[in-house]
Parts: structure tokens; C-alpha cells; sequence
């Protein structure tokens, strides 16, 4: 079984709802951040659908959802100007499809998604060298469940590695890093819940999905002795509460927040996690369209940093402009809206900085990188 499945009631949710008012003006605080816009390789009609940045501030960036979605590209000038990662085999990407990018175990970048025909999985970039040499990570077998399009691959510190199906409850996983690319040796969970996000804070996994006709759901670590993989699953809704699902997650030490889109009502929500994230009650549920003002909207992904939450999304219908970008400097208890100019039909990624300069990430190769130099300056500057 992937999950253990703990509900609440719609009442309970109720007392911990809490909607910001529209905000479509920045505060006086943020009326000092300059946006500048640029453009990477993933052209098209495609979202960005992985954005990763490294500690020296080197920007990866993969595109898969379409026809022309194919490729890795990297920026070294923190998203300004961008351009075709230098690999080995130099085609290693020219058809595959990216969803996923991080740092896995051994401080190499772990690019995910899926090729057709060698059915490529997860491929590893040792980046030490250039061009960075690419192998196999995870490669699938004609097997059942153990070849399909990665949504998402994350690693602990000690090279277990989770790699979850993007359209499907299929999920590998690796029990140490000595295992071989082969999917056949991998670890098959066929679980009863769709996960769409995953990240790894303090050497754990967490993740966020569902489906649009389910309640939204978080992944939690198990709090036993059972493998990483074995979730404890939360309902974020009764079964007569609101369906839909959450798109996106991130977790820092003061606060998960987890996005997605409330289906029943074609709303994108908010939720901010601040206690025991196993307890229901520790959320804090925000509507995007009350802060947007937009009728139907749909929250996309999210990046925190210290005090500063951001969350990127669309309005429906989807159009030149459409893209929606929120910020929150108090933890998520109310949002922004800073919506770059030129936003693209929608906005998918998001990285903070430590200086706190916002760089977001949308359809056909948009960057916007919003520089906030007052932010530093902030009393919870030095806190992390």
C-alpha cells in the first residue's frame, strides 16, 4: 500500500480557511523590485516544466510538454541569457522530454522525464567537466509499471531515490545507490493515489498530488520504520469538500506550502502548513483568485526562502498575459500580486536567491527575474 490515508471533515477545514484580500497593487515595501524579462530554449507552446537552481547560482531549465518540448539549457548569469546545456553524447537531450532536475546523492544533476524506444528515464549529468558526460540512471523495461514518463525524481543524502509516474499511481524506487539503471532492479509501487510534485527537505521526501476528481493530497514521511516511499497520505478535504489536485510543493524549516486547483469551482488555492504537518488543522487554505481578482485561476508551483513564499500560476482562459505571479514576505499568511510585464499565457517555476531576487519561469521560454534589494535588509534576513 503507497499511502495511509488520514481525512478530516469540510467543517474542521472550515475553522482553518483563512482568504488574503485582493492585492493588486504592491505594498510600499515591494514598490522598489525592478523586473527584467529574457527568454531560454524552451519554445512553443510549452510550459517550463523544470527549473532548478544550484548553490553558485547556475540556472537549469526543461521543457516536455509538447511536440517541441525537448532539451536541457542552462544560464550562468543567474536567467539572463541562456543556452543548450554542453553535453556528451551532444544529442542527449535533443528528445527527451524534461520534467524534473536536481541534485541527487553524489553532486550530480539528475535530469528526469522521458525518451521513447531506450526509454530513457533518469539521466545523470556529471557536470564536473565539460562537456558533461550523461548516463543512465533509470531506464525501463517492457515490463508493467516499470516503464513510464517521470513526473518527478528526487535523491537522499544517501542515494535512495524515488522516480514517480507522471501520469499514472506507478512510483520506483532505488534502496541504495548501488542498484543498476534497469528498471526491473528497481522497487514497484503501484500506489492508489497520483502524486504530480515531489521535493526533499531534511533528508525526507515530501509530495503533493491527487486527482481532479479526489481530494488534494500531501505525501508525508512515514513517521515509523517503513521505506521512504511508504507515504503517509493527507486528505486536505473531506470526500464532500471541494475535488481537485495540488501541482506543486516546497518545504523549508518554518513552513510547507503546498498549490494546486480547487476543480469543482475552477479556483487555484493556497495551502500553508506551519504546525504538525500531519495534523490537518496546521493548514492555512487561501483562494488565488480573492488575491488576483481573477474569476478562475490555477496555481502552477511554489518556492519559499526564510520568510518569503512565492507562488506562480495562470488565469483561465489561458492568453498572452495570463500568467500570474504572488509573493508573500510573512510565511504565507497574505499575498502580492507582482505579475511581471509581458507575462507569458502561464508561469510554471520558481527559484529564490539569497539576496531574494525572484527568477520565474514560464511558456514559450519566458524568464522573469525580479531583483528586491531592500529584502536583504529585512530583521529575518540571517534566519533561514
Amino acid at each position: 500500500m503507497k499511502a495511509n490515508i488520514v481525512a478530516f471533515t469540510t467543517l474542521a477545514f472550515a475553522a482553518a480557511i483563512a482568504t488574503p484580500a485582493f492585492a493588486a497593487e504592491a505594498s510600499a515595501f515591494e514598490r522598489g523590485a525592478t523586473w527584467s524579462t529574457h527568454n531560454h530554449g524552451c519554445n512553443g507552446g510549452n510550459r517550463t516544466d523544470a527549473l532548478h537552481r544550484d548553490p553558485d547560482g547556475t540556472l537549469w531549465a526543461g521543457c516536455g510538454t509538447n511536440a517541441t518540448g525537448y532539451g536541457l539549457f542552462r544560464s550562468l548569469d543567474g536567467g539572463v541569457t541562456w543556452a543548450a546545456a554542453p553535453v556528451s553524447p551532444a544529442d542527449a537531450f535533443h528528445e527527451f522530454r524534461v520534467n524534473s532536475i536536481s541534485r541527487g546523492h553524489d553532486n550530480a544533476l539528475y535530469v528526469a522525464g522521458f525518451k521513447p524506444g531506450v526509454v530513457q528515464m533518469v539521466r545523470r549529468v556529471a557536470t564536473t567537466s565539460s562537456p558533461h558526460p550523461v548516463t543512465d540512471t533509470l531506464t525501463g523495461v517492457a515490463q508493467t509499471g516499470r516503464q513510464f514518463h517521470v513526473g518527478t525524481y528526487r535523491e537522499l543524502g544517501d542515494g535512495r531515490a524515488i522516480a514517480e509516474a507522471l501520469t499514472s499511481t506507478n512510483l520506483l524506487y532505488r534502496p541504495n545507490a548501488t542498484v543498476g539503471s534497469s528498471a526491473s532492479n528497481w522497487v514497484r509501487e503501484l500506489g492508489t493515489v497520483q502524486m504530480l510534485d515531489m521535493t526533499v527537505y531534511g533528508d525526507r521526501f515530501y509530495g503533493a498530488g491527487s486527482r481532479n476528481v479526489e481530494p488534494p493530497r500531501l505525501f508525508l514521511p512515514p513517521r515509523t520504520t517503513a521505506d521512504p516511499y511508504q507515504f503517509e497520505t493527507l486528505e486536505l478535504q473531506s470526500g464532500t469538500g471541494w475535488r481537485g489536485e495540488l501541482w506543486g510543493i516546497a518545504v523549508n524549516n518554518r513552513r510547507l506550502v503546498a498549490v494546486g486547483m480547487d476543480q469543482d469551482n475552477s479556483v487555484g488555492k493556497i495551502f500553508v502548513g506551519t504546525g504538525d504537518y500531519y495534523f490537518p488543522g496546521s493548514y492555512v487554505e487561501s483562494s488565488m483568485s480573492s488575491i488576483t481578482g481573477d474569476a478562475t485561476t490555477w496555481a502552477r508551483g511554489a518556492c519559499i526562502a526564510r520568510n518569503r513564499v512565492v507562488v506562480v500560476g495562470e488565469r483561465h482562459p489561458m492568453g498572452a498575459g495570463s500568467g500570474r505571479v504572488l509573493l508573500s514576505n510573512n510565511d504565507g499568511a497574505s499575498f502580492t500580486v507582482i505579475t511581471p510585464p509581458g507575462a507569458p499565457s502561464s508561469i510554471n517555476k520558481c527559484v529564490i536567491e539569497p539576496d531574494g531576487t525572484i527568477i520565474v519561469a514560464g511558456a514559450g521560454g519566458f524568464v522573469g527575474i525580479r531583483q528586491d534589494p531592500d529584502w536583504i535588509f529585512r530583521n529575518d534576513y540571517e534566519r533561514p
